[in-house]
């Protein structure tokens, strides 16, 4: 009894915390007039109508951030957890696993203004540029696409790569037929976690971006200084839809690409 209890009162807290955030999103996204009431006073798809090229330039370019920021991170995630694999951790080792875990001991903000000051000028001037923001999001990612790879490097897939490398397959064949299809998930994992923080993130991306450029995050924020709940609800729901949407084709492309 006390056991569904506990149950009970997570799935609460979960629904409390998670779920009725959303609902209340997307309420507010269809609301002609929302004040005071449980419920909107009415509905109306307004806010959508008035979004603008501005909003879907945002949208794109948290997409196209997102999905690279996902792929380099993994990229880099794969080949620390690879390279570190079987190391001492007390020498070298030790340090480079430090170094890639510093963004994810480092407030935001402080990472950002450490970029911002370190490459806004020559002879590496990225002040300008949409580039220095996938450099802050990809410090803050590649903690997490590395721990996903590093977790899925299981001593039994030590033991098929020292079968296939005795039996005379060469180092690239083991990587392609054995490591890789036995990381997918790993992969898979990283490439949707990665690129679900980049289309979150706010604190670093406040810091350094460059005049003219403009997330999402960036977008809702600005109108919700000013007001605007509704139209950010709107925005927003967009964004969470073709999130969902990009998460899913990265669950389902990617098994099919690597073989």
């Amino acid at each position: 009894m006390m056991r569904h209890a506990l149950t009970a009162l997570m799935a609460f807290a979960c629904f409390w915390l998670f779920v009725l955030p959303v609902i209340v999103v997307a309420l507010s996204s269809v609301a002609s007039h929302w004040s005071g009431t449980i419920f909107p006073d009415g509905f109306s798809l307004r806010w959508f109508q008035r979004l603008g090229s501005s909003d879907f330039d945002a949208i794109t370019t948290s997409l196209q951030v997102g999905f690279g920021v996902a792929i380099i991170g993994t990229m880099l995630g794969l080949w620390l957890a690879l390279a570190l694999e079987g190391r001492d951790r007390r020498g070298i080792g030790a340090l480079v696993d430090a170094v890639a875990m510093l963004g994810n001991g480092v407030p935001s903000v402080v990472l950002g203004l450490a970029v911002l000051i370190a490459y806004h000028k020559k002879p590496l001037d990225l002040s300008g540029s949409a580039a220095i923001v996938v450099l802050v999001q990809l410090a803050l990612v590649l903690p997490f696409c590395y721990r996903c790879a590093a977790a899925a490097l299981r001593p039994e897939l030590t033991v098929l790569r020292e079968a296939a490398a005795s039996l005379g397959a060469p180092p690239r064949m083991v990587l392609l037929r054995v490591v890789l299809p036995q990381l997918v998930p790993a992969i898979r994992a990283s490439l949707a976690l990665g690129f679900a923080l980049s289309l979150g993130e706010l604190g670093a991306t406040l810091t350094v971006y460059p005049p003219g450029f403009a997330t999402v995050p960036i977008v809702v924020v600005g109108q919700v200084n000013r007001g605007y709940y509704l139209p950010a609800s709107a925005l927003s729901l967009i964004l969470l839809g073709v999130s969902l949407a990009a998460l899913l084709l990265i669950a389902v492309k990617v098994p099919r690409q690597i073989k």
